[in-house]
């Protein structure tokens, strides 16, 4: 598996740190199987909000990109938050599209370029979830 994930519980949210290569890969079907342990774990836990920070090398290409917002429709709730973390300024241009291509399909999903950014939004979507 080119990708290696940890998942941590961090109060009211959960931490995913991925490393690895999205080269010589499949990359969707990778990303999938990522983003279906961790809706499952969220489910099981109650968690909604999620910190994903990646530091994966290489590209993600645009129909990766769209089969992954395509394929994880099915584990998704309306009260799901993500904020995606990418530090690599090359990947701006593809998270962006990953970003409006989710919005497109109603899922709550920000990428930044920092983990203080992300955090800072999670913790603005986790005051208004509070009743």
């Amino acid at each position: 598996m080119a990708y290696q994930y940890t998942i941590t519980e961090c109060g009211y949210y959960l931490r995913v740190e991925v490393k690895g290569s999205r080269e010589l890969t499949d990359v969707t079907h990778e990303s999938l199987t990522m983003w279906e342990r961790v809706a499952s774990l969220c489910k099981a836990k109650d968690f909604n909000l999620i910190l994903a920070v990646f530091h994966l090398s290489g590209t993600r290409s645009l129909m990766d990109t769209f089969n992954i917002v395509e394929g994880v429709q099915d584990w998704l709730w309306s009260e799901l938050a993500i904020a995606y973390v990418d530090k690599d300024p090359v990947n701006q241009k593809e998270n962006i599209i990953a970003e409006q291509s989710a919005m497109m399909h109603g899922i709550n999903f920000r990428t930044f370029l920092s983990e203080e950014d992300g955090l800072h939004w999670l913790k603005a979507m986790h005051s208004t979830q509070r009743h």
